[in-house]
């Protein structure tokens, strides 16, 4: 008769060995950049392709400081319709010690697609909305225009939805660095499993993006490089690439002409940090009392922008505390250490490079915006340039401007 100690051992050693082996299929099952499913959301044919770069781009330029009229008839003309996918694949976040997650993204195929059609990778701005994201494309006029402009013209256009966005369950990643990256490495990987599945090859690769995009383009290029993953040519439009001058700017010295929504968006930051780099109580500290809750509820979607507007400032240096500022001129505090961290730009790119800037952006200065292309120049880069989207561009008005002047570049690379 098995004594009873003896009889517990022996149980606590049968399951111990199941949750050991349940981890390891576990391990063996999660693979960075799998595909788990793709759903077919959309069909885009011309007529729509051509609606959205004229009725609803005039729209998206409403209150611009330059109108559509200066842009119409300049994108190009849709060749081809587009169907579009959602797919939801696995990816991990580098600052929770790769843990594991879900990630949502974007895939548009044009119609009656070639091998060796081009494929450009966009990675989105800042959005307030967690379903504002290209998976769910009519609320993304951004990535809707990357469809008119390159999808009508035959590339294959494909797009992550960044960790915390989309259907991810996580927080809001907003601008931490090695999430971004792997999220969009992953959707790359994910996308070129769901083409080969679809039995097409794609030719030439071209990466963008535009605002916070801007800067995911920037790491996610210097992540595909390092991965010797050739990128035929790459741009960004208004690309905060410094994110500690980029925010630190902001608070000390401030420009009329800075966007109202700043504080909602560096709010969402700190909160991001908060939760990806293991700083906890950072948004209480830096963001003031009767502000707190209110950007709280805001970073965890449960109020719109608007009602965040209506309740706290559209001015930074109202938002924050005093001490916070005075910490972040000095300069030496964890949070000025991760942004400089959290760079860029400080690397030498093989890849052929546009930067685009706007003259009047509210939102990213036009020094910011080309600093990539003057920190590689000076290193020896002869493959950049930086293009001054006009001397009465907003923000709107360089994302436009940069889409009309990339496609023509792109298609010099195209055999």
């Amino acid at each position: 008769m098995i004594k009873k100690h003896v009889l517990h051992f022996l149980l606590v050693s049968i399951i111990a060995f199941v949750i050991t082996e349940n981890l390891s299929a576990q391990k063996i099952q999660f693979t960075k950049g799998q595909l788990i499913k793709s759903e077919q959301i959309a069909v885009f044919n011309t007529e729509k392709l051509n609606k959205i770069t004229n009725e609803e781009l005039q729209q998206f330029l409403n209150s611009a400081p330059t109108p559509f009229e200066d842009y119409k008839g300049k994108f190009s003309t849709p060749q081809s319709g587009l169907t579009l996918y959602k797919l939801t694949y696995q990816s991990s976040i580098p600052e929770k010690m790769n843990k594991p997650t879900i990630a949502t993204g974007l895939i548009a195929i044009p119609d009656q697609v070639n091998d060796g059609a081009p494929m450009v990778s966009y990675q989105h701005g800042t959005v307030f909305g967690k379903k504002d994201v290209p998976s769910n494309i009519e609320s993304s006029m951004e990535m809707k225009l990357i469809l008119s402009q390159f999808g009508g013209q035959g590339f294959v256009c494909i797009s992550a939805d960044y960790i915390g966005l989309g259907d991810s369950k996580e927080p809001n990643s907003y601008f931490s660095r090695k999430a971004t990256e792997e999220a969009c490495m992953d959707m790359y990987a994910a996308a070129m499993e769901f083409l080969k599945k679809k039995n097409i090859k794609t030719g030439p690769f071209f990466t963008m993006g535009w605002s916070q995009g801007g800067y995911s383009n920037m790491i996610f290029l210097r992540r595909l490089e390092e991965a010797k993953i050739p990128v035929t040519a790459s741009a960004t439009a208004a690309a905060p690439v410094d994110l500690n001058l980029f925010l630190t700017r902001g608070m000390i010295n401030p420009r009329a002409i800075d966007a109202f929504f700043t504080p909602a968006a560096f709010g969402n930051l700190l909160f991001s940090f908060e939760n990806y780099y293991n700083m906890p109580g950072l948004a209480k500290k830096s963001i003031l009392p009767q502000y707190y809750s209110i950007a709280e509820d805001f970073y965890n979607f449960k109020i719109d922008f608007l009602t965040h507007l209506q309740k706290t400032t559209s001015k930074i240096v109202d938002y924050v505390q005093p001490e916070f500022i005075e910490q972040m001129k000095a300069g030496n505090n964890k949070l000025s250490k991760i942004l400089n961290e959290s760079e860029g730009y400080r690397w030498l790119s093989v890849t052929p490079l546009r930067a685009y800037y706007g003259m009047k952006d509210e939102a990213v200065p036009d020094y910011l915006a080309h600093l990539a292309i003057d920190y590689q120049s000076l290193l020896g880069k002869t493959n950049g340039q930086s293009f001054n989207a006009g001397e009465n561009a907003d923000h709107r008005n360089t994302y436009v401007y940069a889409l009309i002047d990339v496609l023509p570049w792109f298609k010099t690379f195209i055999k």
